[in-house]
């Protein structure tokens, strides 16, 4: 894009226009010409706690995650994390990206990577949590329609020792997503495919 280009411009709160770029060495501002669609009420909230994987299948998730409509963002770091090609620039420009492919007019929330007891110990309760637990004896995910919140795990799956955590957490509700044993990715996508289909947006 260079100065004098037109584009299409979006905040969250009003709406999508047409605008012109203004661009020079260091800064940009648009100057904003029509607005060509109202701000769609605000979608229903659905969170994804994941663990970060490798870069080509975290990009894949971060995409996919932006399409199948997550509001909320929650890397975790756990014992198995690849915690290495994290960076918080790089993954908020890229959910920005894929909101504008799908035409999305909000862009999700992208929280700071913490460590998974962290996160849970300031989970607000009031939302309730399905954490996808492979090899459980756990009611499968389509057991419950009103899954708005998803803890999936990283490349290898949660250690014992996070096993028995997650396990004896009074917030936590497991789920198992079948009898596969699915790649991180595949499991986090798999759980928003549910909340997407459940709240037929």
């Amino acid at each position: 894009k260079k100065s004098g280009d037109t584009a299409r411009f979006f905040n969250g709160r009003d709406g999508e226009w047409l605008g012109e770029l203004v661009l020079d060495k260091k800064s940009g501002t648009a100057k904003l010409s029509k607005k060509i669609r109202e701000q769609p009420p605000k979608p229903p909230a659905v969170h994804l706690l994941f663990a970060p994987i490798k870069k080509n299948r975290m990009d894949i998730l971060v995409e996919k995650s932006v399409e199948l409509g997550v509001t909320h963002l929650h890397p975790v770091a756990t014992n198995r994390a690849d915690v290495r090609p994290f960076s918080h620039p790089r993954i908020e420009a890229q959910v920005i990206e894929a909101a504008e492919q799908c035409e999305r007019m909000d862009a999700p929330a992208l929280s700071p990577l913490i460590p998974l007891k962290e996160k849970l110990a300031a989970w607000d309760k009031s939302i309730p949590l399905y954490a996808a637990l492979e090899r459980s004896k756990a009611h499968h995910i389509s057991e419950f329609p009103e899954s708005r919140a998803f803890l999936t795990g990283p490349e290898g799956g949660f250690d014992d020792s996070e096993m028995e955590f997650l396990s004896k957490n009074p917030i936590l509700k497991p789920v198992s997503l079948g009898e596969s044993v699915l790649r991180a990715e595949t499991a986090a996508l798999l759980c928003l495919g549910w909340a997407k289909m459940s709240l037929k947006l």
